[in-house]
Protein backbone atom coordinates (compact mmCIF):
# COMPACT_ATOMS: atom_id res chain seq x y z
CA UNK A 1 0.00 0.00 0.00
CA UNK A 2 1.54 3.35 -0.99
CA UNK A 3 1.90 6.03 1.65
CA UNK A 4 1.83 9.72 0.82
CA UNK A 5 1.60 11.46 4.20
CA UNK A 6 3.11 11.39 7.67
CA UNK A 7 1.45 12.31 10.99
CA UNK A 8 3.90 14.32 13.06
CA UNK A 9 3.12 14.57 16.79
CA UNK A 10 3.88 17.44 19.11
CA UNK A 11 3.44 15.23 22.15
CA UNK A 12 4.64 11.73 23.01
CA UNK A 13 2.03 9.32 21.59
CA UNK A 14 3.52 6.43 23.56
CA UNK A 15 3.68 8.11 26.97
CA UNK A 16 2.52 5.68 29.69
CA UNK A 17 1.80 7.25 33.08
CA UNK A 18 1.89 3.78 34.68
CA UNK A 19 5.49 3.13 33.63
CA UNK A 20 7.27 6.36 34.50
CA UNK A 21 11.00 6.41 35.13
CA UNK A 22 13.11 9.03 36.94
CA UNK A 23 14.82 11.47 34.64
CA UNK A 24 18.59 11.78 34.89
CA UNK A 25 19.92 15.34 35.05
CA UNK A 26 23.26 16.67 33.85
CA UNK A 27 24.96 15.49 37.02
CA UNK A 28 23.80 11.90 36.46
CA UNK A 29 21.41 12.19 39.39
CA UNK A 30 17.94 10.68 39.09
CA UNK A 31 15.05 13.08 39.82
CA UNK A 32 12.48 10.86 41.53
CA UNK A 33 10.09 13.73 42.24
CA UNK A 34 9.43 14.97 38.70
CA UNK A 35 8.50 12.07 36.44
CA UNK A 36 6.32 13.85 33.87
CA UNK A 37 3.05 12.22 34.92
CA UNK A 38 0.89 14.23 32.53
CA UNK A 39 1.25 15.85 29.09
CA UNK A 40 -0.46 19.22 29.34
CA UNK A 41 -2.21 20.85 26.42
CA UNK A 42 -3.42 24.45 26.26
CA UNK A 43 -6.42 25.39 24.13
CA UNK A 44 -5.15 26.37 20.68
CA UNK A 45 -1.91 24.40 21.02
CA UNK A 46 -0.77 22.34 17.99
CA UNK A 47 -1.00 18.63 18.80
CA UNK A 48 -0.29 17.01 15.44
CA UNK A 49 0.40 17.85 11.79
CA UNK A 50 -0.12 16.10 8.45
CA UNK A 51 2.98 16.40 6.26
CA UNK A 52 3.24 15.22 2.62
CA UNK A 53 6.12 12.79 2.27
CA UNK A 54 7.35 14.82 -0.70
CA UNK A 55 8.28 17.57 1.78
CA UNK A 56 10.42 15.22 3.82
CA UNK A 57 13.99 14.50 2.75
CA UNK A 58 15.03 10.94 1.85
CA UNK A 59 17.43 10.83 4.78
CA UNK A 60 14.66 11.72 7.23
CA UNK A 61 12.21 9.24 5.73
CA UNK A 62 14.13 6.29 7.12
CA UNK A 63 13.70 7.62 10.68
CA UNK A 64 9.92 8.00 10.52
CA UNK A 65 7.67 5.82 12.65
CA UNK A 66 5.88 3.47 10.21
CA UNK A 67 2.76 3.51 12.43
CA UNK A 68 2.09 7.09 11.41
CA UNK A 69 2.64 6.75 7.66
CA UNK A 70 -0.71 7.53 6.03
CA UNK A 71 -2.37 6.91 2.72
CA UNK A 72 -4.96 9.68 3.26
CA UNK A 73 -4.41 13.07 4.98
CA UNK A 74 -6.91 12.28 7.74
CA UNK A 75 -6.20 13.76 11.19
CA UNK A 76 -7.23 11.48 14.10
CA UNK A 77 -9.48 14.08 15.71
CA UNK A 78 -10.82 13.09 19.12
CA UNK A 79 -12.69 14.78 21.95
CA UNK A 80 -11.76 18.39 22.79
CA UNK A 81 -9.62 18.81 19.66
CA UNK A 82 -10.26 20.73 16.46
CA UNK A 83 -8.79 21.14 13.00
CA UNK A 84 -7.30 24.56 12.40
CA UNK A 85 -9.77 26.33 10.05
CA UNK A 86 -7.00 28.35 8.39
CA UNK A 87 -4.39 25.60 8.23
CA UNK A 88 -6.28 22.27 8.00
CA UNK A 89 -3.10 20.22 8.23
CA UNK A 90 -2.89 21.06 11.94
CA UNK A 91 -4.83 19.46 14.79
CA UNK A 92 -5.30 21.78 17.77
CA UNK A 93 -6.35 21.38 21.39
CA UNK A 94 -9.84 22.81 21.92
CA UNK A 95 -9.59 22.91 25.73
CA UNK A 96 -7.04 22.93 28.53
CA UNK A 97 -6.26 19.40 29.64
CA UNK A 98 -3.99 16.44 29.01
CA UNK A 99 -3.42 14.91 25.58
CA UNK A 100 -3.32 11.19 24.81
CA UNK A 101 -4.58 8.59 22.36
CA UNK A 102 -8.02 7.12 23.08
CA UNK A 103 -9.38 4.44 20.78
CA UNK A 104 -7.08 5.58 18.02
CA UNK A 105 -7.95 9.27 18.27
CA UNK A 106 -5.94 12.14 19.69
CA UNK A 107 -7.95 13.32 22.70
CA UNK A 108 -7.75 16.08 25.28
CA UNK A 109 -9.33 15.38 28.65
CA UNK A 110 -10.14 18.28 30.98
CA UNK A 111 -10.28 16.27 34.24
CA UNK A 112 -7.21 14.37 35.42
CA UNK A 113 -8.00 11.41 37.68
CA UNK A 114 -5.03 10.16 39.67
CA UNK A 115 -6.11 6.63 40.64
CA UNK A 116 -4.00 6.30 43.77
CA UNK A 117 -1.52 8.21 45.91
CA UNK A 118 0.74 11.01 44.75
CA UNK A 119 4.10 9.52 45.65
CA UNK A 120 7.23 8.09 44.02
CA UNK A 121 5.05 6.27 41.45
CA UNK A 122 3.63 9.53 40.09
CA UNK A 123 6.06 12.23 41.14
CA UNK A 124 4.86 15.82 41.41
CA UNK A 125 1.90 16.61 39.15
CA UNK A 126 1.34 19.99 37.49
CA UNK A 127 -1.86 20.12 35.45
CA UNK A 128 -3.66 22.90 33.55
CA UNK A 129 -7.18 21.51 34.13
CA UNK A 130 -9.07 20.11 37.13
CA UNK A 131 -7.60 17.23 39.14
CA UNK A 132 -9.05 14.49 41.36
CA UNK A 133 -6.63 12.47 43.49
CA UNK A 134 -8.22 9.21 44.65
CA UNK A 135 -5.59 8.59 47.32
CA UNK A 136 -3.21 10.62 49.51
CA UNK A 137 -0.67 13.30 48.71
CA UNK A 138 2.45 12.04 50.44
CA UNK A 139 5.14 14.04 52.23
CA UNK A 140 7.52 15.85 49.93
CA UNK A 141 5.24 15.79 46.88
CA UNK A 142 3.35 18.62 45.21
CA UNK A 143 0.30 18.90 42.98
CA UNK A 144 -1.00 21.93 41.14
CA UNK A 145 -4.12 22.36 39.00
CA UNK A 146 -7.10 24.59 38.30
CA UNK A 147 -9.46 23.01 40.85
CA UNK A 148 -8.48 20.06 43.05
CA UNK A 149 -10.25 17.27 44.93
CA UNK A 150 -8.15 14.99 47.15
CA UNK A 151 -10.11 12.02 48.45
CA UNK A 152 -7.39 11.01 50.89
CA UNK A 153 -5.02 12.87 53.22
CA UNK A 154 -2.43 15.50 52.47
CA UNK A 155 0.43 14.52 54.78
CA UNK A 156 3.34 16.89 54.48
CA UNK A 157 2.57 17.59 50.82
CA UNK A 158 1.89 20.77 48.87
CA UNK A 159 -1.41 21.41 47.06
CA UNK A 160 -1.89 24.52 44.91
CA UNK A 161 -4.97 25.50 42.89
CA UNK A 162 -6.21 28.55 41.05
CA UNK A 163 -9.81 27.67 41.96
CA UNK A 164 -11.40 25.73 44.84
CA UNK A 165 -9.79 22.87 46.79
CA UNK A 166 -11.59 20.10 48.68
CA UNK A 167 -9.63 17.66 50.87
CA UNK A 168 -11.80 14.80 52.06
CA UNK A 169 -9.11 13.38 54.36
CA UNK A 170 -7.67 16.56 55.88
CA UNK A 171 -4.18 18.07 55.99
CA UNK A 172 -1.39 17.34 58.44
CA UNK A 173 2.19 18.56 58.68
CA UNK A 174 4.93 18.05 61.21
CA UNK A 175 8.42 19.04 62.29
CA UNK A 176 10.10 17.65 59.16
CA UNK A 177 7.07 17.52 56.83
CA UNK A 178 5.86 20.88 55.61
CA UNK A 179 2.20 20.84 54.60
CA UNK A 180 0.95 23.74 52.47
CA UNK A 181 -2.50 24.16 50.92
CA UNK A 182 -3.03 27.28 48.82
CA UNK A 183 -5.96 28.27 46.62
CA UNK A 184 -7.31 31.33 44.90
CA UNK A 185 -10.87 30.27 45.80
CA UNK A 186 -12.51 28.37 48.67
CA UNK A 187 -10.91 25.60 50.72
CA UNK A 188 -12.90 22.84 52.42
CA UNK A 189 -11.44 20.07 54.61
CA UNK A 190 -12.44 18.00 57.67
CA UNK A 191 -9.44 18.93 59.85
CA UNK A 192 -5.94 20.36 59.79
CA UNK A 193 -2.97 19.99 62.11
CA UNK A 194 0.40 21.78 61.89
CA UNK A 195 -0.29 22.85 58.30
CA UNK A 196 -0.36 26.18 56.47
CA UNK A 197 -3.62 27.05 54.72
CA UNK A 198 -4.04 29.96 52.28
CA UNK A 199 -7.26 30.81 50.48
CA UNK A 200 -8.34 33.78 48.41
CA UNK A 201 -11.90 33.31 49.68
CA UNK A 202 -13.36 31.28 52.59
CA UNK A 203 -11.92 28.29 54.47
CA UNK A 204 -14.36 25.70 55.88
CA UNK A 205 -13.04 23.20 58.45
CA UNK A 206 -15.60 20.58 59.44
CA UNK A 207 -13.94 19.53 62.69
CA UNK A 208 -10.68 20.81 64.19
CA UNK A 209 -7.94 23.29 63.35
CA UNK A 210 -4.87 22.61 65.51
CA UNK A 211 -1.60 24.56 65.60
CA UNK A 212 -2.03 25.75 62.01
CA UNK A 213 -1.11 28.92 60.16
CA UNK A 214 -4.14 30.20 58.27
CA UNK A 215 -4.62 33.03 55.76
CA UNK A 216 -8.26 33.40 54.70
CA UNK A 217 -9.01 36.09 52.12
CA UNK A 218 -12.63 36.30 53.33
CA UNK A 219 -13.85 34.14 56.23
CA UNK A 220 -12.83 31.14 58.34
CA UNK A 221 -15.44 28.67 59.60
CA UNK A 222 -14.41 25.96 62.11
CA UNK A 223 -17.30 23.67 63.05
CA UNK A 224 -15.64 22.27 66.20
CA UNK A 225 -12.34 23.44 67.79
CA UNK A 226 -9.59 25.91 66.92
CA UNK A 227 -6.59 25.25 69.15
CA UNK A 228 -3.22 26.95 68.78
CA UNK A 229 -1.76 28.61 65.70
CA UNK A 230 -1.77 31.96 63.92
CA UNK A 231 -5.02 32.79 62.14
CA UNK A 232 -5.64 35.62 59.67
CA UNK A 233 -9.01 36.41 58.07
CA UNK A 234 -10.30 39.49 56.28
CA UNK A 235 -13.91 39.49 57.55
CA UNK A 236 -15.28 36.90 60.01
CA UNK A 237 -13.99 33.94 62.00
CA UNK A 238 -16.57 31.48 63.36
CA UNK A 239 -15.54 28.77 65.84
CA UNK A 240 -18.46 26.61 66.93
CA UNK A 241 -17.27 24.81 70.06
CA UNK A 242 -13.87 25.80 71.42
CA UNK A 243 -11.27 28.53 70.80
CA UNK A 244 -7.91 28.11 72.54
CA UNK A 245 -7.01 25.45 75.11
CA UNK A 246 -7.20 25.09 78.91
CA UNK A 247 -3.37 25.00 78.90
CA UNK A 248 -3.19 28.34 77.01
CA UNK A 249 -1.50 27.01 73.89
CA UNK A 250 -0.46 30.10 71.86
CA UNK A 251 -3.47 31.05 69.73
CA UNK A 252 -3.42 34.36 67.84
CA UNK A 253 -6.37 35.71 65.84
CA UNK A 254 -5.94 38.57 63.34
CA UNK A 255 -8.96 40.16 61.65
CA UNK A 256 -9.49 43.05 59.27
CA UNK A 257 -6.54 42.88 56.90
CA UNK A 258 -6.11 41.38 53.44
CA UNK A 259 -4.55 38.04 54.38
CA UNK A 260 -2.34 37.61 51.26
CA UNK A 261 -0.91 41.10 51.85
CA UNK A 262 -0.14 40.20 55.45
CA UNK A 263 1.79 37.18 54.20
CA UNK A 264 3.65 39.30 51.64
CA UNK A 265 4.55 41.75 54.41
CA UNK A 266 5.90 38.93 56.58
CA UNK A 267 8.03 37.61 53.71
CA UNK A 268 9.30 41.12 52.94
CA UNK A 269 10.31 41.63 56.57
CA UNK A 270 12.38 38.44 56.46
CA UNK A 271 14.10 39.57 53.24
CA UNK A 272 14.69 43.06 54.66
CA UNK A 273 16.38 41.58 57.74
CA UNK A 274 18.60 39.42 55.50
CA UNK A 275 19.52 42.37 53.27
CA UNK A 276 20.22 44.67 56.23
CA UNK A 277 22.60 42.04 57.65
CA UNK A 278 24.27 41.66 54.25
CA UNK A 279 24.71 45.45 53.88
CA UNK A 280 26.25 45.67 57.35
CA UNK A 281 28.67 42.84 56.51
CA UNK A 282 29.74 44.32 53.17
CA UNK A 283 30.14 47.76 54.76
CA UNK A 284 32.47 46.37 57.41
CA UNK A 285 34.54 44.45 54.83
CA UNK A 286 34.71 47.24 52.26
CA UNK A 287 35.76 49.89 54.75
CA UNK A 288 36.45 53.24 53.09
CA UNK A 289 37.33 51.87 49.65
CA UNK A 290 35.94 53.88 46.73
CA UNK A 291 32.94 52.48 44.76
CA UNK A 292 33.82 49.81 42.18
CA UNK A 293 37.21 49.31 43.81
CA UNK A 294 36.55 45.68 44.72
CA UNK A 295 33.98 42.96 44.25
CA UNK A 296 32.81 43.60 47.82
CA UNK A 297 32.07 47.28 47.19
CA UNK A 298 30.10 46.39 44.07
CA UNK A 299 28.12 43.81 46.05
CA UNK A 300 27.52 46.47 48.71
CA UNK A 301 26.09 48.88 46.13
CA UNK A 302 23.78 46.18 44.72
CA UNK A 303 22.60 45.15 48.20
CA UNK A 304 21.83 48.77 49.10
CA UNK A 305 19.86 49.20 45.88
CA UNK A 306 17.83 46.06 46.53
CA UNK A 307 17.26 47.08 50.15
CA UNK A 308 15.84 50.42 49.02
CA UNK A 309 13.49 48.70 46.54
CA UNK A 310 12.23 46.31 49.21
CA UNK A 311 11.70 49.17 51.67
CA UNK A 312 9.63 51.00 49.05
CA UNK A 313 7.55 47.88 48.42
CA UNK A 314 7.00 47.39 52.15
CA UNK A 315 5.79 50.97 52.47
CA UNK A 316 3.33 50.41 49.60
CA UNK A 317 2.01 47.25 51.26
CA UNK A 318 1.65 48.99 54.60
CA UNK A 319 -0.34 51.80 52.99
CA UNK A 320 -2.69 49.23 51.42
CA UNK A 321 -3.07 47.47 54.77
CA UNK A 322 -3.80 50.79 56.43
CA UNK A 323 -6.60 51.34 53.89
CA UNK A 324 -8.07 47.97 54.98
CA UNK A 325 -8.63 49.38 58.45
CA UNK A 326 -11.65 51.30 57.16
CA UNK A 327 -13.47 47.94 56.91
CA UNK A 328 -12.59 46.62 60.36
CA UNK A 329 -15.87 47.80 61.89
CA UNK A 330 -17.67 44.88 60.24
CA UNK A 331 -15.16 42.23 61.41
CA UNK A 332 -16.34 39.59 63.86
CA UNK A 333 -14.89 36.71 65.87
CA UNK A 334 -17.92 34.57 66.71
CA UNK A 335 -17.68 31.73 69.25
CA UNK A 336 -20.98 30.09 70.31
CA UNK A 337 -18.91 27.68 72.41
CA UNK A 338 -16.01 28.36 74.81
CA UNK A 339 -13.10 30.82 74.57
CA UNK A 340 -10.19 29.94 76.87
CA UNK A 341 -7.88 32.46 78.55
CA UNK A 342 -4.66 33.30 76.70
CA UNK A 343 -6.16 33.69 73.24
CA UNK A 344 -4.87 36.87 71.56
CA UNK A 345 -7.31 38.78 69.37
CA UNK A 346 -6.37 41.60 66.98
CA UNK A 347 -8.92 43.52 64.89
CA UNK A 348 -7.11 46.10 62.82
CA UNK A 349 -4.74 47.83 65.22
CA UNK A 350 -6.78 47.00 68.32
CA UNK A 351 -5.50 44.15 70.50
CA UNK A 352 -6.93 42.09 73.34
CA UNK A 353 -5.68 39.13 75.36
CA UNK A 354 -8.53 37.01 76.72
CA UNK A 355 -8.10 36.98 80.51
CA UNK A 356 -10.89 34.60 81.53
CA UNK A 357 -13.16 31.91 80.16
CA UNK A 358 -16.05 33.10 77.99
CA UNK A 359 -19.01 31.27 76.49
CA UNK A 360 -21.28 32.24 73.62
CA UNK A 361 -19.64 35.55 72.68
CA UNK A 362 -18.69 37.83 69.79
CA UNK A 363 -15.51 39.92 69.61
CA UNK A 364 -15.85 43.11 67.57
CA UNK A 365 -14.61 46.70 67.35
CA UNK A 366 -16.32 49.54 69.18
CA UNK A 367 -14.73 53.00 69.42
CA UNK A 368 -11.38 51.58 68.22
CA UNK A 369 -11.32 48.98 71.00
CA UNK A 370 -12.24 45.30 71.02
CA UNK A 371 -15.38 44.56 72.99
CA UNK A 372 -16.95 41.22 73.93
CA UNK A 373 -20.72 40.94 73.58
CA UNK A 374 -23.17 38.02 73.86
CA UNK A 375 -23.70 35.99 70.71
CA UNK A 376 -27.26 35.97 69.45
CA UNK A 377 -27.72 33.59 66.50
CA UNK A 378 -29.91 34.72 63.68
CA UNK A 379 -33.26 32.89 63.60
CA UNK A 380 -33.49 30.31 60.84
CA UNK A 381 -35.73 31.20 57.95
CA UNK A 382 -38.60 28.77 57.23
CA UNK A 383 -39.41 30.26 53.86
Amino acid sequence: MPYFYYLRHYFDPDMDHLALKPRVNSGDNADRYNLGYVQNAISGQVLAEIIPLTEIGNTTLTSLDPRFMLEDPQLPQGQNTKIDPQYPQYLLADANGFVFYHEGLITVKKLLNVRGDVDFHTGNIFFVGDMAVHGDVRAGFEIQANRILVKGMVEGGVVRARGDIALQGGARGGVSARCLITTGGNLRLPFTEKAELRAGDTIYIERTCQHATVFAGANLVVKDRLQGGIIHARNTIYVANQLGTPTAAPTAIFLGYNAPRIRQLEKLDVRLDELATRVAHYTAVAGHLPPDATTTTRKLAMAKQKLALFQTRRQELWEMLSADEKQTGSCRLVVPGTVHPGVEVSIGRAFLTVDKRYTNVVFQLQDDAIVIIPYTPKPKSHA
